[in-house]
């Protein structure tokens, strides 16, 4: 009861946004730029992003307030083959958020929007596998063949813990793992573009469906 709570609370502070097309990104990428632990550097990246300009120096805040939308379980259905997708790797997620203490069911959420549990999953810019990690996001995090499952997972598990321990906070965690700690930073919150806002509010929502 008490997530259910956290999540609608979080839902309603969302912006509504439509995801952005998918854009080639360059070889340093324009996204999530972090080393763990530091979460600097641009060893990291994890999908193709598409950043706002900076905001200004505001203080951390999830985003502007928006018209509340209605509760997400009965929306979020998986597809049989998505499903069954899940179930394949499900005990290698819920490990992985053992292992690295994630809230439970989140690492599960993120990958059902990030590659819909398809370990084979490549997208135009180049990101692999369940977690979507870009060949420097891998290459930082030691996984050799982001196709693996369990060395994709474990690596997208590492850096979205490394996101939640430097901003303590889930929304903001996702939405680094999107857009980048420095775009996080930049704007002093989910940044304002129009793919991050989108993200965060589907894997809250895939996050507070029932089975997550």
């Amino acid at each position: 009861m008490l997530k259910r709570s956290v999540l609608l609370i979080t839902l309603a502070l969302l912006p509504l946004a439509a995801p952005a097309a998918a854009e080639t990104v360059g070889p340093t990428g324009s996204g999530a730029d972090a080393t763990v632990p530091g979460a600097e550097s641009e060893t990291f990246k994890l999908i193709e992003h598409r950043i706002a300009a900076p905001a200004g120096g505001q203080p951390f805040a999830t985003a502007p307030t928006a018209t509340p939308r209605p509760e997400s379980g009965a929306r979020w259905k998986l597809s049989s083959s998505v499903a069954g997708a899940r179930a394949r790797v499900l005990a290698i997620i819920r490990s992985a958020e053992l292992r690295h203490a994630l809230p439970g069911g989140l690492l599960d959420a993120l990958i059902s929007v990030e590659s819909q549990y398809r370990p084979d999953a490549a997208s135009r810019a180049g990101a692999m596998g369940l977690t979507q990690l870009m060949p420097r996001t891998a290459q930082g995090l030691g996984v050799l063949n982001p196709f693996d499952e369990r060395a994709n997972v474990d690596g997208g598990a590492r850096f979205l813990k490394a996101m939640l321990d430097k901003f303590g906070s889930i929304t903001l965690a996702l939405a680094a793992y999107n857009a980048g700690p420095s775009a996080v930073l930049r704007v002093g919150g989910v940044p304002a573009n129009g793919e991050t806002p989108a993200y965060v509010r589907k894997v809250f929502e895939a996050w507070q469906a029932v089975g997550f």
